[in-house]
């Protein structure tokens, strides 16, 4: 090989190296990722948050607690909204079955089904930003939780979360659910279905309801045995259950079934909107109906 052969070859060598180092691309590790995006969505919402204490935490409180202090042992029902930082996953809708929750107030929302996972280590969480930052009920706070802590690398499609998903709580934490329910809850519910809240009568327990056809069949007792078809929707007014010609005691029934459906006659209908107190509570009903559910149902009673 000649000299001016090698001097080129080496000049080549050079050129692919200094070219291989202009198209070197930056890597960020899983938690470095994760501050990054937090940083970036915080200043581009001007958010005004705090970190909380050495965690990778961020919080805001929105309205101070008035109520009871929170104990980390005691159960208290949650409303939340939340949201991916890109808002390709935004579940925003308050009067969506998926953002309540009640359990044991430190199970939230690590611990939980969807939320959080066993294997992944964590300093600090939600439980401990509330109790110790918001630290009474009836208050309303903002946490931003990276993904890590949260559904990690893979996201959850189903629910269609993203992958790398850090996510913006809304979380407020209330005293007294039922008052919540009566004064907003079931009004927006009502509103929502295109109907007046003026049409329709009250119970002291907070049943809304509206008999649209009384009935001319035989009455109703509390231990009558009736036969129906019913609609019962969710919150934010998407059928949940559909019926024809259900038969049922009445006295095994619902609260909110038991008060109401006495009040007509075979061949009667009614549309009732009920609180979770008058329905199935702080337990829910199985996998379909969550802790403290509202819930709208529209009843037609057999006449035979």
């Amino acid at each position: 090989m000649t000299k001016l052969t090698s001097c080129i070859a080496a000049i080549g060598i050079v050129a692919i190296a200094l070219f291989l180092s202009c198209e070197k691309k930056e890597y960020y590790s899983f938690e470095e990722l994760d501050n990054r995006n937090i940083q970036e969505y915080i200043q581009k919402n001007n958010l005004t948050v705090s970190q909380y204490k050495e965690t990778d935490l961020f919080y805001q409180v929105l309205e101070e607690g008035t109520g009871s202090p929170i104990e980390y042992s005691a159960t208290y029902p949650i409303v939340y909204t939340v949201k991916s930082l890109d808002g390709t996953y935004n579940s925003g809708d308050t009067l969506s079955f998926n953002n309540r929750y009640a359990q044991y107030f430190g199970y939230f929302p690590f611990g939980s089904s969807y939320a959080g996972r066993p294997e992944t280590e964590r300093t600090g969480d939600f439980k401990e930003v509330i109790r110790e930052v918001l630290g009474k009920t009836n208050g309303k706070m903002r946490i931003i939780v990276p993904s890590r802590l949260m559904y990690g690398r893979n996201g959850v499609p189903s629910l269609g979360i993203p992958p790398n998903a850090s996510l913006d709580y809304v979380v407020t934490v209330h005293d007294n659910f039922e008052d919540f329910e009566n004064n907003w809850v079931i009004p927006n519910m009502i509103k929502r279905a295109g109907l007046s809240i003026d049409d329709f009568s009250r119970t002291e327990e907070g049943i809304y309801y509206q008999i649209t056809d009384t009935g001319s069949g035989d009455p109703i007792a509390a231990d009558s045995t009736i036969t129906m078809d019913y609609t019962l929707r969710r919150p934010d007014g998407t059928t949940l259950q559909s019926n024809t010609d259900y038969e049922a005691k009445l006295g095994d029934l619902i609260p909110a079934w038991i008060k109401i459906i006495p009040m007509l006659k075979e061949g009667g209908k009614v549309r009732i909107f009920t609180p979770s107190s008058e329905a199935y509570g702080a337990t829910g009903s199985g996998s379909n109906i969550p802790a403290y559910a509202s819930l709208d149902f529209e009843i037609a009673i057999k006449d035979e």
